[in-house]
Protein backbone atom coordinates (compact mmCIF):
# COMPACT_ATOMS: atom_id res chain seq x y z
CA UNK A 1 0.00 0.00 0.00
CA UNK A 2 1.21 3.53 -0.75
CA UNK A 3 0.27 5.28 2.47
CA UNK A 4 0.55 4.23 6.15
CA UNK A 5 -2.87 5.81 6.72
CA UNK A 6 -4.38 2.95 4.69
CA UNK A 7 -3.89 0.62 7.66
CA UNK A 8 -5.92 2.96 9.86
CA UNK A 9 -8.64 3.17 7.22
CA UNK A 10 -8.69 -0.63 6.90
CA UNK A 11 -9.20 -1.01 10.64
CA UNK A 12 -11.86 1.72 10.67
CA UNK A 13 -13.91 0.26 7.81
CA UNK A 14 -15.88 -2.23 9.97
CA UNK A 15 -16.88 0.39 12.53
CA UNK A 16 -17.87 2.92 9.88
CA UNK A 17 -19.89 0.24 8.10
CA UNK A 18 -21.61 -1.03 11.23
CA UNK A 19 -22.50 2.45 12.47
CA UNK A 20 -23.73 3.91 9.20
CA UNK A 21 -25.59 0.84 7.96
CA UNK A 22 -27.25 0.18 11.32
CA UNK A 23 -28.59 3.73 11.21
CA UNK A 24 -29.72 3.32 7.60
CA UNK A 25 -31.43 0.00 8.37
CA UNK A 26 -33.43 1.43 11.26
CA UNK A 27 -34.33 4.54 9.27
CA UNK A 28 -35.38 2.72 6.09
CA UNK A 29 -37.32 -0.02 7.86
CA UNK A 30 -39.25 2.36 10.11
CA UNK A 31 -39.93 4.84 7.30
CA UNK A 32 -40.84 1.98 4.94
CA UNK A 33 -43.39 0.59 7.38
CA UNK A 34 -44.80 4.05 8.10
CA UNK A 35 -44.97 5.14 4.45
CA UNK A 36 -46.18 1.81 3.06
CA UNK A 37 -43.27 1.52 0.60
CA UNK A 38 -42.44 -2.13 -0.08
CA UNK A 39 -39.39 -1.03 -2.07
CA UNK A 40 -37.96 0.85 0.90
CA UNK A 41 -38.57 -2.10 3.22
CA UNK A 42 -36.71 -4.33 0.78
CA UNK A 43 -33.97 -1.70 0.52
CA UNK A 44 -33.56 -1.78 4.31
CA UNK A 45 -32.43 -5.40 4.04
CA UNK A 46 -29.49 -4.22 1.93
CA UNK A 47 -28.35 -2.19 4.92
CA UNK A 48 -28.94 -5.11 7.29
CA UNK A 49 -26.79 -7.23 5.02
CA UNK A 50 -24.04 -4.61 5.20
CA UNK A 51 -24.15 -4.62 9.00
CA UNK A 52 -23.51 -8.36 8.89
CA UNK A 53 -20.74 -7.87 6.32
CA UNK A 54 -18.99 -5.20 8.38
CA UNK A 55 -19.20 -7.37 11.49
CA UNK A 56 -17.59 -10.26 9.63
CA UNK A 57 -14.86 -7.93 8.30
CA UNK A 58 -14.01 -6.93 11.85
CA UNK A 59 -13.90 -10.54 13.07
CA UNK A 60 -11.84 -11.62 10.04
CA UNK A 61 -9.38 -8.76 10.47
CA UNK A 62 -8.82 -9.77 14.08
CA UNK A 63 -8.25 -13.41 13.14
CA UNK A 64 -6.02 -12.73 10.12
CA UNK A 65 -3.75 -10.48 12.22
CA UNK A 66 -2.62 -13.50 14.25
CA UNK A 67 -0.16 -14.40 11.52
CA UNK A 68 1.62 -17.74 11.28
CA UNK A 69 1.90 -20.26 14.11
CA UNK A 70 2.87 -23.95 14.38
CA UNK A 71 -0.69 -25.08 13.68
CA UNK A 72 -1.22 -22.56 10.86
CA UNK A 73 2.11 -22.26 9.00
CA UNK A 74 0.44 -20.31 6.18
CA UNK A 75 -1.29 -17.84 8.50
CA UNK A 76 -5.00 -17.10 8.92
CA UNK A 77 -5.65 -14.85 5.91
CA UNK A 78 -8.00 -17.33 4.22
CA UNK A 79 -10.57 -16.57 6.85
CA UNK A 80 -11.54 -13.63 4.62
CA UNK A 81 -12.63 -15.98 1.85
CA UNK A 82 -14.56 -18.14 4.31
CA UNK A 83 -16.26 -15.05 5.75
CA UNK A 84 -17.18 -13.90 2.24
CA UNK A 85 -18.67 -17.34 1.57
CA UNK A 86 -20.85 -17.04 4.67
CA UNK A 87 -22.02 -13.58 3.60
CA UNK A 88 -22.83 -14.73 0.07
CA UNK A 89 -24.96 -17.63 1.33
CA UNK A 90 -26.84 -15.26 3.65
CA UNK A 91 -27.41 -12.84 0.76
CA UNK A 92 -28.67 -15.59 -1.50
CA UNK A 93 -31.25 -16.75 1.04
CA UNK A 94 -32.32 -13.19 1.89
CA UNK A 95 -32.71 -12.24 -1.76
CA UNK A 96 -34.83 -15.35 -2.39
CA UNK A 97 -37.17 -14.41 0.43
CA UNK A 98 -37.38 -10.82 -0.79
CA UNK A 99 -38.20 -11.92 -4.33
CA UNK A 100 -40.99 -14.28 -3.25
CA UNK A 101 -42.48 -11.60 -0.97
CA UNK A 102 -42.35 -8.91 -3.67
CA UNK A 103 -43.92 -11.14 -6.36
CA UNK A 104 -46.65 -12.22 -3.95
CA UNK A 105 -47.41 -8.56 -3.26
CA UNK A 106 -47.62 -7.81 -6.99
CA UNK A 107 -50.02 -10.64 -7.84
CA UNK A 108 -52.08 -11.04 -4.69
CA UNK A 109 -52.33 -7.59 -3.14
CA UNK A 110 -53.21 -4.13 -4.36
CA UNK A 111 -51.94 -0.65 -3.64
CA UNK A 112 -54.68 1.74 -2.57
CA UNK A 113 -52.41 4.61 -1.56
CA UNK A 114 -49.06 5.79 -2.92
CA UNK A 115 -46.14 5.67 -0.48
CA UNK A 116 -45.76 8.71 1.76
CA UNK A 117 -43.20 11.22 0.48
CA UNK A 118 -41.08 10.72 3.59
CA UNK A 119 -39.90 7.53 1.86
CA UNK A 120 -38.42 9.72 -0.87
CA UNK A 121 -36.39 11.67 1.69
CA UNK A 122 -35.11 8.44 3.29
CA UNK A 123 -34.05 7.06 -0.09
CA UNK A 124 -32.15 10.25 -1.00
CA UNK A 125 -30.26 10.14 2.31
CA UNK A 126 -29.42 6.47 1.67
CA UNK A 127 -28.07 7.21 -1.81
CA UNK A 128 -25.76 9.97 -0.55
CA UNK A 129 -24.44 7.92 2.36
CA UNK A 130 -23.80 4.85 0.22
CA UNK A 131 -22.00 6.82 -2.48
CA UNK A 132 -19.61 8.11 0.19
CA UNK A 133 -19.15 4.61 1.67
CA UNK A 134 -18.57 3.14 -1.81
CA UNK A 135 -15.81 5.58 -2.69
CA UNK A 136 -14.17 5.26 0.73
CA UNK A 137 -14.21 1.45 0.81
CA UNK A 138 -13.15 1.16 -2.84
CA UNK A 139 -10.02 3.20 -2.05
CA UNK A 140 -9.21 1.03 0.97
CA UNK A 141 -9.82 -2.18 -1.00
CA UNK A 142 -7.46 -1.02 -3.77
CA UNK A 143 -4.67 -0.10 -1.36
CA UNK A 144 -4.93 -3.17 0.89
CA UNK A 145 -6.05 -5.76 -1.71
CA UNK A 146 -8.59 -7.09 0.79
CA UNK A 147 -11.35 -9.24 -0.77
CA UNK A 148 -13.67 -8.51 2.13
CA UNK A 149 -13.32 -4.74 1.82
CA UNK A 150 -13.79 -5.10 -1.94
CA UNK A 151 -16.97 -7.02 -1.13
CA UNK A 152 -18.12 -4.21 1.17
CA UNK A 153 -17.43 -1.70 -1.59
CA UNK A 154 -19.61 -3.62 -4.03
CA UNK A 155 -22.31 -3.80 -1.37
CA UNK A 156 -22.32 -0.01 -1.00
CA UNK A 157 -22.50 0.42 -4.77
CA UNK A 158 -25.45 -1.98 -4.89
CA UNK A 159 -27.12 -0.11 -2.02
CA UNK A 160 -26.82 3.22 -3.82
CA UNK A 161 -28.38 1.61 -6.91
CA UNK A 162 -31.16 0.09 -4.82
CA UNK A 163 -32.02 3.36 -3.09
CA UNK A 164 -32.05 5.14 -6.46
CA UNK A 165 -34.74 2.72 -7.60
CA UNK A 166 -36.74 3.53 -4.47
CA UNK A 167 -36.62 7.22 -5.40
CA UNK A 168 -38.06 6.36 -8.81
CA UNK A 169 -40.76 4.07 -7.35
CA UNK A 170 -41.96 6.54 -4.71
CA UNK A 171 -41.99 9.41 -7.21
CA UNK A 172 -43.90 7.29 -9.72
CA UNK A 173 -46.47 6.38 -7.06
CA UNK A 174 -47.49 10.00 -6.74
CA UNK A 175 -48.13 10.09 -10.48
CA UNK A 176 -50.50 7.14 -10.27
CA UNK A 177 -48.06 4.33 -11.14
CA UNK A 178 -48.73 2.42 -7.91
CA UNK A 179 -47.52 -1.01 -9.05
CA UNK A 180 -43.94 0.26 -9.54
CA UNK A 181 -43.15 0.06 -5.81
CA UNK A 182 -43.45 -3.76 -5.50
CA UNK A 183 -41.85 -4.14 -8.93
CA UNK A 184 -38.80 -2.23 -7.67
CA UNK A 185 -38.77 -4.48 -4.58
CA UNK A 186 -38.56 -7.54 -6.87
CA UNK A 187 -35.79 -5.92 -8.94
CA UNK A 188 -33.85 -5.26 -5.75
CA UNK A 189 -34.22 -8.89 -4.75
CA UNK A 190 -33.01 -10.13 -8.14
CA UNK A 191 -30.05 -7.72 -8.08
CA UNK A 192 -29.08 -8.86 -4.59
CA UNK A 193 -29.31 -12.47 -5.73
CA UNK A 194 -26.93 -11.85 -8.64
CA UNK A 195 -24.51 -10.07 -6.33
CA UNK A 196 -24.60 -12.96 -3.86
CA UNK A 197 -23.86 -15.44 -6.65
CA UNK A 198 -20.85 -13.39 -7.74
CA UNK A 199 -19.53 -13.28 -4.17
CA UNK A 200 -20.12 -17.01 -3.77
CA UNK A 201 -18.08 -17.70 -6.90
CA UNK A 202 -15.22 -15.42 -5.82
CA UNK A 203 -15.02 -16.85 -2.31
CA UNK A 204 -15.06 -20.42 -3.63
CA UNK A 205 -12.23 -19.58 -6.02
CA UNK A 206 -10.17 -18.15 -3.15
CA UNK A 207 -10.74 -21.16 -0.92
CA UNK A 208 -9.74 -23.48 -3.76
CA UNK A 209 -6.48 -21.55 -4.35
CA UNK A 210 -7.40 -20.34 -7.81
CA UNK A 211 -4.46 -18.76 -9.60
CA UNK A 212 -4.19 -14.98 -9.84
CA UNK A 213 -5.47 -13.36 -13.07
CA UNK A 214 -3.51 -14.15 -16.22
CA UNK A 215 -2.33 -10.55 -16.60
CA UNK A 216 -0.83 -10.68 -13.09
CA UNK A 217 0.97 -13.95 -13.83
CA UNK A 218 2.29 -12.50 -17.08
CA UNK A 219 3.57 -9.45 -15.21
CA UNK A 220 5.35 -11.73 -12.72
CA UNK A 221 7.05 -13.49 -15.64
CA UNK A 222 8.02 -10.16 -17.16
CA UNK A 223 9.60 -8.94 -13.90
CA UNK A 224 11.43 -12.24 -13.47
CA UNK A 225 12.91 -12.24 -16.98
CA UNK A 226 14.49 -8.85 -16.32
CA UNK A 227 16.98 -10.48 -13.95
CA UNK A 228 20.32 -11.28 -15.55
CA UNK A 229 21.02 -15.01 -15.54
CA UNK A 230 17.40 -16.15 -15.87
CA UNK A 231 17.25 -18.19 -19.08
CA UNK A 232 13.55 -19.07 -18.84
CA UNK A 233 10.69 -19.79 -16.45
CA UNK A 234 9.49 -23.36 -16.25
CA UNK A 235 6.73 -23.03 -13.67
CA UNK A 236 4.65 -20.27 -12.06
CA UNK A 237 2.21 -20.83 -9.23
CA UNK A 238 0.25 -18.00 -7.63
CA UNK A 239 -2.57 -17.71 -5.16
CA UNK A 240 -4.22 -15.11 -2.98
CA UNK A 241 -4.25 -15.60 0.79
CA UNK A 242 -6.78 -13.05 1.98
CA UNK A 243 -5.42 -9.69 0.86
CA UNK A 244 -1.90 -11.07 0.39
CA UNK A 245 -0.31 -12.60 -2.71
CA UNK A 246 1.85 -15.74 -2.65
CA UNK A 247 4.18 -16.58 -5.53
CA UNK A 248 6.07 -19.79 -6.28
CA UNK A 249 8.11 -20.15 -9.44
CA UNK A 250 10.90 -22.20 -10.95
CA UNK A 251 13.51 -20.56 -13.13
CA UNK A 252 16.02 -22.16 -15.48
CA UNK A 253 19.65 -21.10 -15.32
CA UNK A 254 22.71 -22.19 -17.23
CA UNK A 255 24.00 -25.56 -15.97
CA UNK A 256 27.52 -24.18 -16.35
CA UNK A 257 27.21 -21.70 -13.45
CA UNK A 258 27.88 -22.55 -9.81
CA UNK A 259 25.21 -23.29 -7.24
CA UNK A 260 26.22 -20.14 -5.35
CA UNK A 261 25.69 -18.04 -8.48
CA UNK A 262 22.32 -19.71 -9.18
CA UNK A 263 21.24 -19.05 -5.61
CA UNK A 264 22.17 -15.41 -6.02
CA UNK A 265 20.04 -15.17 -9.17
CA UNK A 266 17.08 -16.68 -7.31
CA UNK A 267 17.46 -14.19 -4.47
CA UNK A 268 17.58 -11.34 -6.99
CA UNK A 269 14.31 -12.60 -8.50
CA UNK A 270 12.68 -12.72 -5.08
CA UNK A 271 13.78 -9.18 -4.28
CA UNK A 272 12.56 -7.89 -7.64
CA UNK A 273 9.14 -9.49 -7.19
CA UNK A 274 8.77 -8.08 -3.68
CA UNK A 275 9.61 -4.62 -5.00
CA UNK A 276 7.39 -4.61 -8.09
CA UNK A 277 4.37 -6.88 -7.51
CA UNK A 278 1.77 -5.27 -5.21
CA UNK A 279 0.64 -6.94 -1.98
CA UNK A 280 3.22 -9.75 -2.12
CA UNK A 281 3.59 -11.57 1.19
CA UNK A 282 5.64 -14.62 0.24
CA UNK A 283 7.89 -15.52 -2.70
CA UNK A 284 9.54 -18.92 -3.20
CA UNK A 285 11.95 -19.23 -6.12
CA UNK A 286 13.53 -22.51 -7.19
CA UNK A 287 16.22 -22.85 -9.81
CA UNK A 288 17.07 -25.74 -12.06
CA UNK A 289 19.59 -26.51 -14.71
CA UNK A 290 19.92 -29.46 -16.99
CA UNK A 291 19.87 -32.22 -15.96
CA UNK A 292 20.13 -31.53 -12.20
CA UNK A 293 17.56 -29.66 -10.18
CA UNK A 294 18.41 -27.85 -6.98
CA UNK A 295 15.91 -26.29 -4.58
CA UNK A 296 16.56 -22.99 -2.92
Amino acid sequence: MRFPECVKCYKAIPWIGIGSNSSLFVMKLSVGLFSGSQALIADSLYSLKDVASSSVIWISARISERGMDPEHPYGHEKVEFFATLVISIFLFLASGYMLVFALDFIFNQSHVQPPHLIALFAAIVSVLVNIFLYKYSRCVAYETNSPLVATASRHNEADAFSSSLVIIAVSAGHFGILILDPIVASIEAAHLGMLSFSLLRDSYAGLMDKSLPEETNNYIKKVTKRISGVDSISKVRTRQMGHKVWIELTIKVSPAISVVRARGISESVEEELFNHVPHVSNVLVRFEGSPATVDV
